[in-house]
């Protein structure tokens, strides 16, 4: 029969050797670029956690993806804005947070919830790499009231509010583009809104939002081609 002690100087050197790997990943770096919605000329503004009292100004475009920045690895993102405490300290006011992937490279949605940065955002952090969102590769990112569907070449996909879905198109051989329909949820039916031949690029990915018209309420969409070097 083994004592308590002996069992535990067994098993304490195998959970230490256990531990290394998980350690080691939070010790890694991660390059994050930042992409935001509604569409504007002006970027996002924000700060982001990046530690206990640390934090780094951001600007995310909407037209484009941002330059890298090198940061170290996280468990979540967070964004939000930052005031004086009572003892002179700056606090941190969230406003969104999106679990990070364990991937080198990532993208940070930040969605908008409302007219101003103090509304909140719907953040996504997304695997950068190429067996996540790689060249040929289509995000759609619903910010509509409404279900959107459609079929992109032979792929079909569904994506709800709030939610997004990321498809890779197959192309017959010879060819370069595919044929795009898109249709919106009402009243139980799918209405068509958009139908357009969309080129498949091997060097670039697509990003797709959907949103709503604020003069018209018409389903609009809003497309950023992406160029990996």
């Amino acid at each position: 029969m083994f004592s308590r002690r002996s069992l535990l100087t067994c098993l304490i050197p195998g959970l230490v050797l256990c531990l290394k790997p998980c350690l080691a990943q939070n010790e890694g770096k991660v390059s994050l670029r930042f992409i935001s919605f509604p569409k504007s000329e002006d970027p996002v503004k924000v700060k982001l956690w990046v530690g206990e009292g640390k934090f780094l100004d951001i600007e995310a475009p909407s037209k484009w993806l941002s330059p890298p920045v090198s940061l170290a690895t996280a468990g979540a993102w967070a964004v939000g804005e930052t005031a004086n405490g009572p003892d002179g300290k700056p606090v941190f006011k969230e406003l969104g947070r999106a679990t990070a992937p364990a991937s080198p490279e990532q993208i940070l949605l930040l969605v908008r919830k409302g007219k101003d940065n103090a509304d909140g955002f719907d953040l996504v952090a997304l695997d950068a790499r190429a067996s996540g969102f790689g060249a040929g590769q289509y995000l759609f990112m619903n910010a509509a009231k409404v279900d959107v569907a459609g079929v992109v070449g032979e792929e079909k996909f569904v994506v709800k509010p709030n939610q997004h879905m990321i498809i890779k198109p197959k192309i017959p051989a010879g060819e370069h583009t595919v044929h795009t329909a898109l249709y919106f949820r009402k009243d139980d039916e799918a209405k068509p809104f958009f139908s357009s031949e969309w080129r498949v690029s091997d060097d670039a990915r697509n990003l797709i939002f959907f949103y709503h018209d604020p003069e018209t309420t018409h389903i609009r969409l809003h497309a950023i081609k992406d160029y990996i070097p």
